[in-house]
């Protein structure tokens, strides 16, 4: 459905033809660049369905001359494990994008973050079920954990940017956090699905912090640690229709509004694990 007119990027005609496992991040990163140089008012980058691509630790890096609209509709797929991740590449996180100004990343693509390897490592603080009259209890994290790397990526990290839309996507397994928002402002999230094992560590659905003015709202997160975590200098947020579990619920340091009444985090960390809508504000 997509031409060569102008403001449209396809990945294939940059040298990504999506066959095995071949690293095109050069490919990805030449049409980023491309869409992000063009005067057209609005830039689309096309990721093909049907087709899986693998990419390397990168940052996707603005500003940028218009507003940008990455389509993903086919797998996006890191290295596979610590072994696999070049070693002159962060592992703190794999797809950055920093000082964007007006981007959506949307479509119902599948990005396979490939966490399994990661949270083997015997740094992690690995969980465990005991199995209890019939009934699964989930006990954690009470593993043992020893010296050495810890270091993994979060999957996709926002990183000093602003008028962010997230719509659509399957993001499965990620490494660490599936998403982070960092130092960002005007941030919606919609109908996104984010599946990750139960036991999976630290495996948080989405992370702000130091950003204002934040919708989060009709999604799925199934993880193994918090659906949403809010760390420090937030303020505007506002989250509902969340089906939440079997992660930890909404996180965050301070007292927040849950439905105009008032809860400790206690509480509402409680809340969470049985409520599919939240309504909350955080305030610094």
């Amino acid at each position: 459905n997509y031409n060569n007119a102008s403001g449209i990027f396809d990945v294939r005609k940059f040298g990504a033809t999506g066959e095995g496992e071949i690293d095109y991040t050069k490919s990805f990163k030449m049409a980023w660049d491309s869409a992000c140089q063009s005067e057209s008012a609005v830039n689309v980058i096309i990721v093909p369905q049907d087709f899986s691509f693998l990419v390397q630790s990168t940052i996707f890096t603005g500003p940028c001359q218009g507003v940008l609209e990455l389509k993903v509709d086919g797998t996006l797929m890191p290295p596979d494990g610590p072994e696999s991740w070049p070693k002159n590449n962060s592992r703190h996180q794999w797809l950055v994008f920093y000082r964007i100004n007006g981007m959506s990343l949307e479509r119902s693509s599948l990005i396979d973050g490939r966490g399994e390897k990661w949270w083997d490592l015997p740094c992690k603080p690995h969980k465990v079920l005991i199995k209890l009259n019939c009934e699964i209890i989930l006990m954690g994290p009470h593993g043992t954990t020893l010296p050495g790397a810890c270091d993994s990526p979060i999957a996709i990290r926002f990183f000093m940017s602003s008028n962010l839309t997230v719509q659509g996507l399957r993001i499965k397994n990620s490494p660490w956090f599936h998403f982070k928002f960092d130092g960002c402002k005007n941030v919606h999230v919609e109908s996104i699905y984010i599946t990750t094992p139960k036991l999976s560590p630290n495996t948080d659905g989405i992370h702000i912090e130091n950003t204002n003015d934040v919708k989060i709202y009709s999604s799925v997160i199934s993880n193994g640690d918090d659906c949403v975590s809010i760390g420090s200098g937030c303020n505007d947020a506002n989250i509902k229709n969340i089906t939440c579990g079997p992660g930890h619920g909404i996180r965050q340091p301070i007292i927040i509004c849950f439905q105009e009444k008032l809860y400790s985090p206690h509480l509402l960390h409680q809340k969470a694990l049985m409520a599919d809508m939240y309504q909350w504000c955080c305030q610094t």
